[in-house]
């Protein structure tokens, strides 16, 4: 990052600690109203597909600080299955969602940033009111401040005296800098005041539009880190990760917005000829002979291979690119 950012971000720090934008310790649990805007407010929010479904083995998933990595290490194979339809999608911390139903503890949101047919506000599904924050400082703060995108695939965001461990958030997070120390950047979070963030785990722009177009050997590299993550239906995070929630994801980290599902990523873009297909390019499977429904989607990175979360119970690996359920390639570069 250029001196001029540098001291940039350190005036921003001067005023906002004198205007009091954000308070160090805002609310979280402020009303939230239909149609309301919110920002998510822990780790990683799963969104299901009807309130209080959840079983006891996703209490993890479901508390006010749910535990991610704790949910999915419980889970057997068969448990895993059962979230086939019912978990719906994942969403990052300090994502805005926009409230569209409550009800008791459980709050109906659209995610502004993952393209459906299902609802033109954004992929809905329900998840419980208490990881969301109606706090919306965070999102005025976003508009005039550098973003900083999480670049490993999970990063620690730490209190600034202790430098004690406070949420571990995944690969292409979005955090808003207002500040900076030797070898980290001060944080806005949505609801638990400023916290700091390693320089070394994430890269800063000085807004998100300033993303630079990425090279295809970036989007490979981006979608490598992937390798060996497990298998989760519905997932969007280095947590666990579906085959459209990896390609979603990588493009994401970039500032490039794709459907959500694999069967409308396949609709997007532009149509690529299997001969001229190029590292990056987004490959489609449906049923034998590459008709019918889309259920499936890799990144090509050349030499006849691409990267995949193929199913429940394996992980993210390098396959071959080309098998009888091949049904096109989309390009979005």
């Amino acid at each position: 990052m250029n001196s001029n950012l540098s001291a940039r971000i350190l005036l921003i720090l001067v005023v906002l600690t004198a205007t009091g934008a954000i308070t160090a310790h805002a609310s979280a649990r402020e009303s939230l109203r239909v149609p309301d805007l919110a920002v998510v407010n822990v780790s990683v929010a799963a969104l299901w597909a009807k309130p209080g479904i959840a079983r006891p083995v996703d209490a993890p998933a479901v508390s006010a600080t749910p535990n991610i990595r704790l949910w999915f290490s419980r889970m057997t194979i068969p448990q895993q299955q059962w979230l086939v339809g019912r978990l719906q999608t994942q969403v990052l911390f300090g994502a805005a969602v926009r409230i569209l139903q409550r009800q008791g503890a459980w709050a109906r949101v659209a995610v502004e940033n993952q393209p459906t047919q299902l609802n033109p506000a954004g992929y809905p599904g329900w998840l419980p009111a208490s990881q969301l924050t109606g706090n919306l400082s965070l999102l005025t703060v976003r508009k005039s401040h550098p973003v900083a995108i999480v670049t490993r695939p999970s990063a620690w965001l730490k209190d600034p005296q202790t430098n004690d461990h406070r949420i571990e958030v995944s690969y292409a997070t979005r955090l808003s800098v207002v500040g900076t120390r030797r070898s980290s950047y001060v944080i806005a979070t949505p609801a638990s005041g400023r916290l700091t963030v390693d320089r070394s785990a994430v890269s800063v722009y000085s807004s998100l539009g300033a993303i630079p177009r990425p090279s295809r050997a970036q989007l490979v590299a981006a979608a490598r880190m992937f390798l060996g993550v497990r298998y989760l239906w519905g997932g969007t995070s280095a947590f666990g990760v579906d085959c459209s929630g990896l390609t979603h994801t990588v493009y994401a980290r970039f500032g490039i917005v794709i459907p959500r599902d694999a069967d409308r990523q396949a609709l997007a873009g532009k149509a690529v000829a299997r001969s001229v297909l190029r590292p990056g390019d987004l490959l489609f499977f449906a049923g034998r002979g590459g008709t019918g429904f889309i259920h499936h989607v890799g990144m090509y990175i050349g030499g006849g291979q691409m990267i995949e979360a193929p199913d429940i119970g394996l992980r993210v690996r390098i396959a071959p690119a080309f098998t009888d359920e091949y049904a096109g390639g989309r390009r979005y570069l």
